[in-house]
């Protein structure tokens, strides 16, 4: 290869995709999934434990659908913005000063100074 030529490698879409499970985040799919199944068998097949559970089926995996849509990882940058709230906290101190606005344009007072 000579000294000024780049060099260059093809990346599948495999390793640049997020994992999704029907369009959904992998993890949360299954987790609504087994919930549903477990209120629908586990409660004895009554007809309204049937209904909540097609009711979780079909709205919460829409849901979930359109989160990924607006973040394939949204679950997991929620966690870790949870995690860092000990560090970074969201709000200031109740006996923190209130902050100084300060004008765009200039007083006449600051002008003569």
């Amino acid at each position: 290869m000579a000294q000024g030529e780049r060099r260059v490698s093809a990346i599948h879409q495999s390793l640049t995709r997020p994992i999704l499970l029907a369009g959904a985040e992998r993890q949360l799919a299954i987790a609504n999934w087994i919930t549903a199944a477990a209120l629908i068998l586990g409660c004895g097949l009554h007809w309204y434990t049937i209904a909540m559970g097609i009711l979780l089926v079909t709205a919460g995996h829409w849901a979930l659908v359109q989160a990924a849509k607006f973040d394939p990882q949204l679950s997991q940058v929620y966690v870790r913005h949870v995690r860092s709230q000990d560090y970074y906290p969201a709000r200031a101190a109740i006996s923190a000063p209130p902050p100084r606005i300060r004008a765009s344009v200039p007083t006449p007072k600051e002008m003569r100074a």
